[in-house]
């Protein structure tokens, strides 16, 4: 008996040790620097938002968190191997409506679970898209276009920055309801719009909000209509497309930490604490503001369950339009 008292009291004591291990891990985490992959370019609205997050969590955690550009496949390819790594803090992700929402969407071969293979820690901020007008093709409000567009015998070009970005599944989305007479026009990505339009050689397009303020403030360019779900300060004239009643045209580009699956659920908490606690100072709020970018605060679990949701939304709605690769 005192042999099978003592083995049990020597199980519980393991035991117990294990059950505090994670806790214990998640208060000496971080000990060495900490790799932020993001999977786009640098200068896009993902590396900045990235490298303002890891510039935060570096003071706040007093140790390095730095930033690796790893371009591929829309964000596919870091993605992939983020999913494969170990899940003990010191490689995140630096995740993406693009990448884990919509390219899973199109792709269901995209090589990762965007839910199931992740753990989805903080979201750090987002930008809409806004619909823009030339000045020169007279238009002044949304309605105008519509009546324009349907006065003519030829549908009005429209770009997008391309595959898989929330400019073509706006635009995608307008087709479908039949609003306006337009014919999409997607380009490789937003560079080549952008010049594009400023160069006025197309008259309609759907990109991020920044690049196009100045050009609005100058009256080159009208917004016509915006995709969040609220008025953009910098652009507090433009109503939304939710406004106009067309809530199927709502929608942002979301950017958020996350890491492979099965991290640590203390060391979640932490970064989710720390990077809410980040975006929610007015400082923080008054830059976002400035830059056109858009917030959101969620735990853990509902950012997890905000990228199910809408990986649901963009799927049916990419099956519905035929989209699907």
């Amino acid at each position: 008996m005192r042999g099978i008292r003592a083995i049990g009291l020597t199980a519980i004591a393991i035991a117990a040790c294990l059950l505090a291990a994670p806790a214990s891990f998640a208060q000496d985490w971080p000990n060495r620097p900490v790799r932020v992959v993001v999977p786009f370019g640098a200068g896009g609205a993902a590396d900045r938002l990235g490298r303002i997050a890891a510039d935060h969590l570096s003071k706040a955690f007093k140790q390095q968190f730095y930033i690796e550009n790893r371009v591929g496949a829309g964000g596919a390819v870091a993605s992939k191997d983020i999913a494969r790594a170990d899940a003990d803090g010191y490689t995140l992700l630096v995740g993406g409506s693009g990448p884990h929402i919509m390219g899973p969407a199109e792709n269901p071969a995209i090589g990762y679970d965007p839910v199931g293979d992740f753990t989805h820690i903080a979201m750090i901020g987002g930008e809409s898209y806004a619909l823009s007008a030339q000045a020169s093709l007279g238009v002044k409000t949304f309605k105008e276009l519509i009546a324009l567009s349907k006065s003519k015998a030829d549908p009005i070009n429209v770009g997008t920055p391309g595959a898989g970005s929330l400019g073509q599944l706006t635009i995608e989305a307008m087709l479908l309801k039949k609003i306006a007479h337009l014919n999409h026009v997607p380009y490789r990505g937003g560079a080549p719009l952008l010049t594009d339009f400023f160069g006025n050689h197309i008259p309609l397009a759907s990109t991020p909000i920044l690049p196009i303020i100045q050009h609005a403030a100058a009256g080159t360019i009208v917004p016509l209509a915006v995709t969040s779900s609220e008025r953009i300060p910098v652009l507090k004239n433009v109503p939304t497309f939710d406004e106009l009643g067309y809530p199927e045209m709502n929608g942002a580009i979301w950017f958020w930490i996350a890491g492979p699956k099965n991290m640590p659920a203390p060391l979640v908490v932490r970064l989710n604490d720390e990077v809410r606690r980040f975006i929610a100072a007015p400082e923080t709020k008054q830059m976002f503001e400035k830059s056109a970018l858009l917030s959101m605060d969620a735990d853990s679990a509902g950012l997890t369950k905000y990228i199910a949701g809408e990986v649901k939304r963009w799927t049916t709605f990419v099956e519905e339009k035929g989209l699907k690769k």
